[in-house]
């Protein structure tokens, strides 16, 4: 079983590395813009 398992997990680390990387820096761009927005508009 953990033969068999083992190149699921593999190639689905594999897909799952790209994906998290672009979450990653969508959460960036996310919150540099906030900053942004926050200090050209002070409350």
């Amino acid at each position: 079983m953990n033969n068999h398992q083992k190149p699921i997990f593999r190639s689905f680390g594999n897909f799952l590395n790209p994906v998290l990387t672009l979450l990653g820096l969508g959460l960036r761009k996310l919150l540099i813009g906030q900053k942004l927005n926050f200090a050209n508009h002070p409350c």
